[in-house]
């Protein structure tokens, strides 16, 4: 087996223990709150992790590749100055998103500021462990989160431990900064940084278009769920939602291939070698039979673990756990347009995506209902998975 492979297999094990610890957590919330609060909760751990996107807008990515490529020490200085500013961005527009959606009490709106500025820690410290390779440490930033939301699903579930909304989110939130232990394992070229204004714009130009494809894919979730809401009210989120967040399993998968692939193709650049394809199709394959195995696991667990409450997800696991393979594999394949710097391909594809499942929800929903939306969302993984093999290749044969 490559080593590429093993750190993939390490990460993405990684990935999926902090999943299900987080997983857990989910389904105790989904037992003791009634649907209706499932659905607030649901709808608000997504748009919080959506809009902590902002804080990454691409950054990240562009942050490993570029300076793995130039070796531009200012870069460091300019990535800390810009996740200042990009939390201070993203604080008044998640409170006027809060107030929308009528999620607006005091209590949640602290947890959920405090919540970005975990997040923005946490997304400060994985990519200079992505970039030094240091992979333990990358997945270890999750795994504290994942430990105490873990604790709390055991003594929800074998303690009978209650907790309302805002305590539900507020465990979610603030586990977050558990993460913040890991700044001490920095190599020591990163323990010290000074503000550098004047570049930062720079940064935020190149990385733009991957920002913009970023907060829709990572906002998928919610822009799923809000779709739910405004078609209905928060029962259908609560449904949709535990449905969808079963199928991120297999979203680990593109988190875990980008994760290793995008530092170890970014040297391959830097050496002047090809691009390695081979790894690409062998784990998207593995992805596909996943997804098969997927269907079946997923629904005993609604139907034993959860209950009647969520029946109505069962119908729903199919569509989503597939369109969730297929964004799997065209997330990671993205990675290439930023080896290649063509990140505009990734907006382009991605923008592209979400208007087509709009206007497919539009159609749909009305008709089919929740399954409406499921069908929206697969056609729209497959459309994109399309464009980004067709981007690949006729960007592989200019080359050639």
């Amino acid at each position: 087996m490559s080593k590429s492979l093993q750190k993939i297999m390490f990460v993405g094990i990684g990935n999926v223990f902090n999943a299900i610890l987080g997983f857990a957590f989910i389904s105790a919330s989904a037992k003791i709150l009634d649907l209706d609060s499932f659905g607030k909760y649901a709808l608000l751990t997504t748009l919080l992790v959506a809009l902590s996107k902002l804080i990454d807008f691409g950054t990240n990515s562009v942050f490993v590749a570029k300076s793995i490529s130039t070796e531009d020490k200012s870069l460091n200085d300019t990535f800390y100055t810009l996740k200042l500013f990009l939390l201070a961005f993203s604080i008044p527009i998640s409170l006027i998103i809060l107030y929308i959606f009528k999620l607006n009490s005091f209590q949640l709106i602290l947890y959920f500021v405090l919540g970005l500025i975990a997040y923005s820690i946490n997304y400060t410290l994985s990519p200079i462990f992505q970039k030094v390779e240091q992979f333990f440490h990358y997945v270890f930033l999750n795994t504290l989160p994942a430990l105490i939301k873990g604790v709390f699903a055991y003594l929800i579930f074998f303690k009978g431990l209650q907790l309302n909304l805002t305590q539900a989110f507020g465990v979610f939130s603030l586990s977050l900064f558990s993460s913040s232990f890991l700044a001490f394992f920095l190599p020591k070229e990163y323990q010290k940084a000074k503000l550098r204004i004047p570049q930062t714009w720079n940064l935020i130009k190149e990385a733009a278009p991957a920002g913009v494809s970023q907060l829709i894919y990572e906002g998928w979730p919610s822009i799923a769920n809000a779709v739910a809401k405004i078609a209905k009210d928060f029962s259908n989120v609560g449904i949709f939602s535990i449905a969808e967040k079963i199928t991120n399993i297999l979203a680990l998968a593109s988190v875990s291939v980008f994760t290793v692939l995008l530092p170890k193709n970014a040297y391959r650049r830097k050496n002047k070698l090809s691009y390695d394809f081979k790894e690409i199709f062998l784990i998207s394959g593995l992805i596909l039979i996943a997804a098969f195995f997927g269907i079946f696991v997923s629904k005993i667990f609604i139907i034993k673990i959860l209950g009647d409450k969520f029946a109505q997800s069962v119908p729903l696991l199919g569509l989503l756990i597939f369109a969730s393979a297929f964004t799997s594999i065209h997330s990671f394949m993205e990675h290439y347009f930023f080896i290649e710097r063509k990140t505009n391909y990734i907006m382009f594809i991605n923008v592209g995506k979400l208007v087509g499942f709009l206007i497919l929800s539009a159609f749909l929903i009305p008709v089919y209902s929740l399954q409406g939306l499921a069908l929206a969302n697969l056609i729209a993984a497959l459309g994109a998975l399309t464009a980004t093999f067709i981007l690949v290749s006729n960007n592989q044969r200019k080359i050639s």
